[in-house]
């Protein structure tokens, strides 16, 4: 089969195209045919070592769509033929065939196409379990997401809107800021007044929750604009690593600093019920997943070109 092979980390040129063996599924396992992966930020992530030494040879890729052609030992027949999308951390979507786990299996209806359906896992159960799990989100709160343009951010906004929350949504660019709009969101250009305007947009009350994916750029506004009890959830750190927080910082206005990391075994039921309503959501179109870029596999050095570059909308999805 042909995969993206990572013989050395480094810059997008490292991805090279290569006919490999076909991976066999273990115990538990299933091998499923590939028509589409998607493209994450934490690819180029471990594609250059950012935070940690990457095992190579290695194959990229935790998420991706496709038909299921071969279960291992234990696995319930029933699963073969049918149509999937899957996350499984380092899994190796990058490639033609792909194996992972039983239980990281997402099936699939007829009518939802290989694209829209590989742009699910990953940022889909990111944005679902954040919402839903780290944070507790009531009617009429009022939540800031940074990088509210990219394919988490876009699906965070609307999931924020269906629980009734006002969402501002940090952006970079004008395009972006109609993506926000058009998810729900009100857009908010970054520059050095964005803690002004956030107060003026919350008549000088503050946001209730913040939700940041770029770290250390971004950490002290927003710590700065949180309301009194408001709290700071890090889900990644595109920008740097967050510093460390002095306690004595947040006493005076009784302020919460907390991490989210996708772990679907942390709630097991949770996630089962996130994939559940992730594929519901995008077959019925109340959920929109939109992405930016189609590119062939063989393009995959572009993709992650695209995504470092910060001028994407949404997802990147690989195909044939």
């Amino acid at each position: 089969m042909r995969a993206i092979v990572l013989h050395r980390t480094g810059g997008p040129e490292v991805l090279e195209l290569e006919d490999v063996p076909a991976p066999s599924p273990k115990a538990g396992e299933v091998l499923v045919e590939l028509h589409a992966r998607g493209v994450g930020f934490a690819d180029t992530e471990r594609r250059s070592a950012k935070y940690g030494p990457t095992p190579v040879p290695c194959i990229l890729g935790s998420e991706g769509a496709g038909v299921v052609v071969e279960t291992g030992a234990g696995v319930d027949a029933t699963w073969l033929g049918r149509r999937v999308a899957l996350h499984a951390p380092r899994c190796g979507t990058y490639a033609e065939q792909t194996t992972c786990p039983a239980g990281a299996l997402m099936p699939l209806p007829d009518g939802l196409d290989w694209v829209t359906a590989a742009a699910i896992p990953q940022q889909g159960l990111t944005a679902y379990l954040m919402v839903h799990r780290a944070a507790h989100i009531r009617p009429g709160q009022v939540v800031l997401v940074h990088a509210a343009a990219g394919g988490v951010g876009l699906l965070t906004v609307q999931m924020l809107r269906r629980l009734g929350a006002r969402v501002l949504g940090t952006v970079s660019s004008d395009d972006k800021a109609a993506a926000v709009r058009e998810a729900g969101g009100e857009p908010l250009l970054y520059g050095d007044d964005l803690l002004e305007r956030a107060r003026v947009l919350t008549g000088g009350h503050g946001v209730d929750v913040v939700f940041d994916s770029v770290g250390k750029p971004t950490q002290a506004v927003s710590l700065a604009m949180l309301a009194p009890f408001g709290e700071l959830i890090h889900f990644g750190d595109a920008g740097g690593l967050p510093v460390p927080v002095d306690p004595n910082d947040l006493y005076p206005r009784s302020l919460k600093v907390g991490a989210f990391g996708l772990d679907e075994q942390h709630d097991e039921a949770a996630a089962a019920r996130a994939r559940r309503d992730l594929v519901t959501w995008a077959a019925d179109g109340s959920l929109r997943f939109r992405v930016s870029r189609t590119l062939p596999l063989a393009d995959a050095a572009e993709a992650h070109r695209l995504i470092e570059s910060r001028g994407s909308v949404g997802k990147i999805v690989l195909v044939h």
